[in-house]
């Protein structure tokens, strides 16, 4: 139980000094008054909610990663350049990055490093406070599974994935202490070994969810669980992948999964495992998620479904995902409004962002069974069937009986239904060394050159360059292909 939660710290708690300045290294007098926050639990616990603040800001899982793990892939597209997008982000959309021009790629990468020095703090410090040893425990076990989330989704959007090189590939500079210099970038085995690390001994410390409305908005046992089976899924470990996924499922099971009239992302739903928070006071409006998608009461709307994810939503007859299309700033129906603004009904961004659910454990299960884990595929088709039940009114038309290659597609394309713009996008493609393959009539007037259309799993574009501010500040290896 959260003793400290109802104090919220909605400002941003570490401060730059200027782009020119290493991002790493930041020490404490650099970033924060220690004694504002090191002498207490209760202090520590502030900046603990100040840096889930923190990764909902728009610069991170608010809106960059969201939105550029969309409009890599296939299934979304700016709208056409009459209506004037983000420049900076058509960058991603247009596969134009370069060391000097990385689009919000940096705003990425300090944004993550930011609250990864706030988790530092916490982690370095929570020892030697003063207070109660439970609440301790608690603080230090949600600091390290988010520095360890954290420390993922810059693996997964600086790094190449590990289907490339595996383990020999370039990862992080690992920022492990707040007083710590880093220049030197850890290969990617280590990189996924502090993940892991941070994960793990999270689970050691957190106790499970009580499950009470509203739990979910801060990291828990299982929430840790369900991020560890993505770890391993990523890093195509498929037994540890099914062994976490199957833990998350028996905790809450089928009957947590949303269903044909029940599918609807309002905040803390069913399948909710971990999701931000988002209220009044740090809804991001017009630069939150949900305006990314929808322009009704000013939002941006500025991306839209694809033909080739309206098709692909199209397969089941009552899938309750394509009642999610609606109007676009076009005037069709492409408009995919997953977020809901919780006041005026859409537009703006007052809504939770869901980090993961349970729905992605079936998937995780179903993958990690037909890449020879657990039961193979017969159990993959178990737990891919469980989540389709849950998504059609004629099962029996859409049950799943594929095997091997075309059973593997079957899940990829169910994933791509299922978490679209939830920050998966163009990661899967690359994770699973598959090329992005977009139709030129698709993509007409929306600024894209044609000749960036197509783009292999393996091209050095599909993954952020490390900004060229760090590099310049630290001597930073760039990535390769950069």
């Amino acid at each position: 139980m959260k003793i400290f939660k109802n104090s919220i710290l909605i400002l941003g708690l570490v401060m730059f000094q200027g782009c020119s300045e290493d991002l790493l290294d930041q020490r404490p007098d650099h970033v924060i008054s220690e004694n504002l926050v090191l002498n207490s639990v209760e202090k520590l616990d502030k900046l603990l909610t100040g840096t889930y603040n923190e990764i909902s800001r728009n610069t991170y899982l608010g809106r960059v990663l969201y939105k550029r793990a969309a409009v890599k892939g296939t299934d979304f597209r700016f709208v056409k350049t009459t209506f004037n997008p983000r420049n900076y982000e058509l960058i991603a959309y247009k596969y134009e990055e370069s060391s000097n021009s990385s689009g919000s790629c940096e705003d990425l990468w300090i944004q993550s490093f930011k609250s990864i020095n706030n988790l530092n703090l916490i982690i370095n410090n929570i020892e030697a406070a003063e207070g109660n040893e439970a609440q301790k425990q608690e603080i230090l076990g949600e600091a390290l599974g988010l520095r360890g989330m954290i420390y993922f989704d810059l693996a997964r959007t600086f790094s190449y994935p590990w289907i490339r090189e595996g383990a020999a590939a370039q990862g992080l500079p690992l920022k492990l202490s707040s007083d710590e210099i880093v220049t030197e970038r850890s290969s990617l085995g280590e990189t996924y070994e502090q993940i892991i690390s941070d994960m793990q001994n999270s689970l050691s410390l957190l106790e499970e969810n009580s499950w009470s409305q509203g739990s979910t908005q801060y990291l828990t046992k299982t929430g840790v669980t369900a991020l560890l089976a993505r770890v391993y899924l990523y890093q195509q470990d498929w037994e540890n992948a099914l062994k976490y996924a199957k833990e998350v499922i028996a905790t809450r099971g089928a009957e947590n999964l949303m269903g044909v009239d029940s599918y609807a992302f309002e905040d803390y739903n069913s399948e909710s495992i971990f999701e931000l928070s988002i209220t009044s006071q740090n809804s991001l409006g017009s630069n939150g998620l949900g305006a990314q998608f929808d322009f009704k009461n000013g939002g941006q709307g500025d991306i839209i479904a694809t033909k080739t994810f309206i098709e692909l939503l199209s397969a089941y007859e009552g899938d309750p995902r394509a009642a999610l299309l609606e109007e676009d700033k076009e005037g069709t129906q492409q408009a995919f409004i997953k977020y809901i603004n919780r006041s005026d009904g859409g537009g703006l961004s007052a809504h939770n962002i869901p980090v993961i659910r349970l729905s992605e454990m079936y998937l995780i299960a179903a993958e990690s069974a037909v890449n020879g884990a657990g039961g193979g595929e017969t159990e993959a088709q178990d737990f891919l069937n469980t989540l389709i039940e849950n998504r059609t009114t004629d099962f029996s038309s859409n049950m799943v009986n594929e095997t091997g290659d075309l059973l593997k597609e079957r899940i990829a394309q169910e994933r791509r239904r299922e978490l679209a713009l939830e920050g998966h996008g163009i990661y899967d493609y690359i994770r699973r060394g598959k090329d992005i393959a977009r139709p030129v009539e698709e993509h007409v007037n929306t600024g894209v050159d044609v000749s960036n259309l197509d783009i292999q799993a393996t091209d050095y574009r599909t993954i952020c360059p490390i900004p060229a501010s760090e590099v310049e500040a630290s001597g930073m290896e760039q990535t390769e292909g950069y």
